[in-house]
């Protein structure tokens, strides 16, 4: 029994290494916020510490994943379990998370961001992750989920003297609430027809179950409730908002890591204890959101004139592919839905670390762009590539990504959907060809720079800091080698999936 209790606490190692990096991280706060070194030099000691424990952990993931073998699965009591799929999403979450953290180094004193807390609430969050896709219990993926809600509210407020970041917390809050309680009453109508909350239990008596009505409303309740964390439409409706409040190093963080780690958990749910009742009903509910996520994120950026709710609908409307290849329920659809996940992590930071270079403190209007192609013509060329990707042009990574989703929608004679989903694909390059006029070809009159007060525009030099050099590099170096060279990935994915599917 000793032994037992030993080996999961070894699996839980780098769980347990980030709480006691949480708790090390909020004292050194408390004791050396004030010191004569300054504020933001204390903050950037944090935020560094932060970077190195998230190193330590993704290294202990990256030991755990060396020891498991090709399709072992290691059951940490009934509670949570571990595979070489859930390995590899944890540690994209910490390099995402590391990556959010260097993008940080130089938000500090460029926007006067002085709550050290946010370094410690990220790696909360981050943890609530990394217990997230390990989760196998009802139970487990509530408390995680609202580990996680309960750092992203405080995050998307944290800026209490600005309107736009309190309201942002406080929509954030209420929106996330209701997903809450949608989430907990599917989990007791599930409880109430099995009797259990484990995951295996679960799927072993939807098998064997005769009545299934009840299953399906609670699957479904489940599902719904992480579309609303998703921001898929029609449960969009309070990205747009928190997307614009919050400050911008948060709205990366938002867009980015909790999207990839609760649709890698809504993959293994579906995929795993609601397999059995994989119906017309919980398929359609997808499906649906999928195709109206597309619709409404390309109809709903065209008149956005601010560059936060416009990423908002473009996330919604890329949430909308990734939803199409998760309800085509093929293994090659599945896979093709990873390597979308995946693309749309790199596309993300190479948007919102330019976005945090040329937009001055509280700048958010689509008339900053002005002049950059100017000031700093590498930096638009490579915004102009992302940009690029992200709306699907050929042949860059974003259309590879929507081609093999596309493909697999086909293969599956979802005719309909495919073309709804291309025309208005097609659509939605109207805001991104915009945000590129604006780089080269706008001719930004004077009384809307004063009007806009914003001196960033009036300069002529913009500065990039080494960090977010690296990062912009590394994003876009990945975006173009992954194109021509897409074969690592797809092995990847598919040797995790098989692992995980078995």
């Amino acid at each position: 029994m000793q032994i037992e209790e030993f080996k999961s606490i070894y699996w839980l190692l780098p769980e347990i290494n980030l709480i006691s990096i949480i708790l090390g991280l909020l004292a050194y706060g408390v004791i050396y916020r004030t010191s004569s070194n300054g504020l933001y030099s204390q903050q950037k000691k944090i935020t560094w510490l932060s970077i190195i424990g998230l190193g330590c952990t993704f290294f202990l993931i990256n030991g755990i994943f060396c020891e498991l073998e090709q399709g072992e699965i290691i059951e940490i009591g009934t509670l949570m379990g571990i595979d070489k799929y859930i390995l590899i999403v944890k540690e994209i979450i910490l390099l995402s998370g590391i990556g959010i953290l260097i993008l940080s180094l130089d938000y500090y004193a460029k926007d006067n961001f002085k709550d050290y807390e946010y370094t410690q609430l990220i790696i909360i969050s981050i943890l609530g992750m990394l217990l997230l896709v390990s989760s196998k219990d009802l139970i487990v993926l509530y408390l995680s989920i609202e580990l996680i809600s309960l750092s992203l509210y405080i995050l998307a407020g944290i800026e209490r003297k600005k309107e736009l970041s309190t309201e942002a917390g406080l929509k954030y809050f209420i929106m996330g609430a209701l997903s809450s309680g949608i989430l907990l009453m599917g989990s007791a109508i599930i409880y109430i027809e099995t009797g259990d909350t484990n995951f295996t239990a679960i799927g072993q008596y939807i098998m064997y179950s005769d009545s299934q009505q009840g299953l399906e409303i609670g699957s479904m309740l489940i599902v719904v409730a992480f579309l609303f964390k998703l921001a898929a439409a029609p449960f969009h409706m309070w990205a747009p908002d928190v997307y614009e409040g919050s400050p911008t190093i948060i709205t990366a963080f938002f867009a980015i890591v909790p999207k990839f780690s609760i649709l890698s958990t809504l993959i293994i749910l579906i995929y795993g204890p609601f397999l059995g009742i994989w119906s017309n009903m919980l398929q359609n509910v997808i499906l649906g959101c999928g195709i109206i996520s597309i619709i409404i994120a390309s109809i709903g950026g065209i008149n956005q004139a601010m560059l936060k709710r416009l990423i908002a609908y473009s996330a919604i409307g890329h949430i909308g592919f990734m939803l199409l290849g998760l309800g085509v329920a093929t293994f090659s659809s599945l896979q093709a839905t990873l390597l979308y996940l995946f693309f749309y992590l790199l596309m993300s930071f190479n948007l919102f670390t330019f976005l945090l270079i040329v937009l001055k403190k509280g700048g958010n209007h689509i008339t900053q762009l002005w002049n950059i192609s100017r000031k700093a013509p590498v930096l638009a060329i490579t915004f102009t590539i992302c940009l690029f990707s992200i709306a699907g042009i050929p042949p860059l990574a974003g259309f590879f990504s929507k081609w093999i989703i596309l493909l697999t929608v086909v293969e599956s004679q979802y005719y309909a959907l495919a073309l709804i989903a291309v025309l208005f694909s097609a659509v939605s390059c109207f805001y991104y060809l915009r945000l590129i006029h604006f780089l080269y070809f706008q001719d930004t009159p004077p009384y809307l720079l004063h009007a806009l007060n914003s001196n960033l525009l009036q300069s002529s030099h913009i500065s990039v800091s080494f960090e977010r050099s690296l990062i912009l590099g590394v994003s876009l170096y990945l975006i173009l080698t992954l194109l021509f060279y897409p074969n690592p990935l797809l092995m990847i994915s598919f040797d995790c999936l098989i692992n995980s599917l078995a």
